[in-house]
């Protein structure tokens, strides 16, 4: 059997992307300043990218043991992560600005090509540069991409303590999570600086590939690791024992022996796609229906992103990931 087959990390993704997806039509309905910490449908986003980082993290040290080469390696991450983003932002440039823009076509147009328009959005950051979504209650156009550039500098982590000859051993990387949880601790009260926190997930995931051997993935330890993580809801320990209770049980459901489950992604995988596509999507409706209801916003999402998605798997991801 394909060995990506017999697990459940496909479907895993496929639910990650989803939740984000679901968390976001509530911040883009509400606007993010009526978004709170501890909302939870907040909540229920943070859980899916943390998701997604344990699996990566598991996974990409996974591939380094297989072909611990930096040219392969890189190779490999970079067609897996740019040809899908390249695409989905020239979506966003040739597609959903002149679609949603406020500016005439012609306008458009030349604001991409001066230089100080791209000084000024990242497509994540802000799309007033270019008159997107100015009139919504979030005017990001694709703020999810900022976690690409944020895994890729991960995955340098990962092939630095490869190359260094240190990355197998077993406590390797506890002082750097550690260090890591500090910096996030120092950061709490900083938006910008405190996403820190998830590079912890992506540590710990491939912490557990280190450690895999000794690890153990039990229904009983999983639902104990979230004991203290209800017992502190809505307290800042919260997100520290979650850091322990979540990377576990995303592993301890990877590694269920359900036949069923691990046939999902048989026919491609969705979930980056999801990924990329979702947001501009989500604006692209609120835009034009500035009155839908959450619910109605969450359900036309997902009919549209998610063809879109399986096109991206076949049209693009596939056809990058055969030049592997």
């Amino acid at each position: 059997m394909n060995e990506r087959f017999s697990n459940n990390f496909d479907l895993l993704r496929f639910l990650a992307a989803a939740s984000i997806i679901f968390s976001h039509c509530f911040a883009l309905s509400l606007g993010y300043a009526n978004v709170h910490l501890f909302d939870w449908h907040l909540l229920v986003g943070q859980f899916g990218l943390a998701t997604l980082l344990v699996i990566s993290g598991y996974l990409i040290t996974k591939s380094w043991e297989k072909k611990p080469e930096l040219k392969i390696f890189f190779r490999k991450r970079a067609l897996r992560l740019f040809p899908g983003m390249i695409t989905s932002i020239l979506f966003i440039m040739l597609v959903i600005g002149p679609v949603n823009t406020s500016y005439t076509l012609r306008e458009y147009f030349l604001s991409l090509t001066d230089p100080q328009t791209w000084m000024a959005i990242p497509f994540y950051i802000n799309g007033w540069a270019v008159g997107i979504f100015t009139e919504n209650p979030v005017t990001y156009v694709n703020a999810p991409l900022w976690t690409i550039p944020f895994e890729f500098m991960l995955y340098g982590v990962v092939a630095l303590l490869g190359v260094a000859g240190i990355l197998w051993r077993k406590k390797t990387l506890l002082p750097l999570i550690f260090t890591t949880v500090l910096m996030w601790a120092a950061w709490y009260d900083n938006p910008a600086l405190n996403k820190i926190r998830f590079a912890v997930y992506f540590l710990i995931g491939s912490y557990l590939y280190v450690n895999r051997e000794k690890m153990e993935y039990k229904l009983w330890l999983s639902v104990l690791l979230f004991v203290p993580v209800v017992i502190f809801f809505k307290t800042p320990f919260m997100f520290v024992f979650a850091l322990i209770a979540i990377p576990y049980f995303v592993l301890w459901i990877a590694h269920l022996p359900v036949s069923i489950l691990h046939k999902f992604g048989t026919k491609g995988d969705p979930s980056y796609g999801m990924y990329i596509y979702s947001y501009p999507v989500q604006q692209t409706i609120l835009h034009f229906i500035p009155a839908i209801a959450v619910s109605q916003l969450i359900g036309l999402t997902f009919a549209v992103v998610i063809p879109m998605a399986y096109a991206s798997w076949y049209f693009i991801e596939k056809k990058a990931l055969s030049l592997k």
